[in-house]
């Protein structure tokens, strides 16, 4: 493979890796089982050559580096979202004005504030949020990015003890 295919890659793999990574550090014996909300794949929603993403992550599993990276307070948040778009053969980061929701089986909504992170060449954008498992979520990601029709990816995750 090329560093042209590998590189847009990265980020959809790096909290898969963080994950990897802080299992792995914290005992002599086998890493234990993940946890079930860590290894979900992101969501992810395509228009042409644009692909929008958005993964939920533990805070707890996020490793130091990309905390301070994020921004991230791993004892205060509950879950990381991490959202991208990108666009091209190369997946390059498109700068876009975005906005999260999350609402429970109940309706009740909470609008995720998000933050712009650009790091590496990429752009995301970070929110965190608090959960008290088990609870599943439902997730209304809209997107508008500058001459390109806007976008609205919906998914749902269940968030487990």
């Amino acid at each position: 493979m090329t560093e042209h295919t590998i590189a847009p890659r990265r980020r959809s793999a790096l909290f898969g890796l963080a994950l990897v990574v802080t299992l792995a550090a914290c005992g002599n014996g086998p890493a234990p089982s993940p946890p079930p909300n860590a290894v979900e794949p992101p969501a992810e929603l395509r228009d042409g050559d644009r692909v929008l993403r958005a993964s939920l992550v533990p805070a707890g599993v996020v490793g130091a580096a990309m905390a301070r990276t994020y921004g991230i307070d791993r004892e205060a948040a509950g879950m990381v979202l991490v959202i991208s778009l990108r666009a091209g053969p190369d997946e390059a980061s498109l700068p876009a004005r975005v906005e999260a929701r999350a609402s429970d089986l109940l309706g009740r909504g909470q609008p995720i504030a998000l933050r712009e992170v650009r790091s590496d060449g990429y752009i995301d954008y970070v929110g965190t949020l608090r959960v008290k498992p088990p609870e599943t979520l439902s997730f209304d990601i809209n997107v508008e990015a500058a001459g390109a029709a806007p976008m609205t990816l919906r998914f749902s995750r269940d968030i487990l003890p």
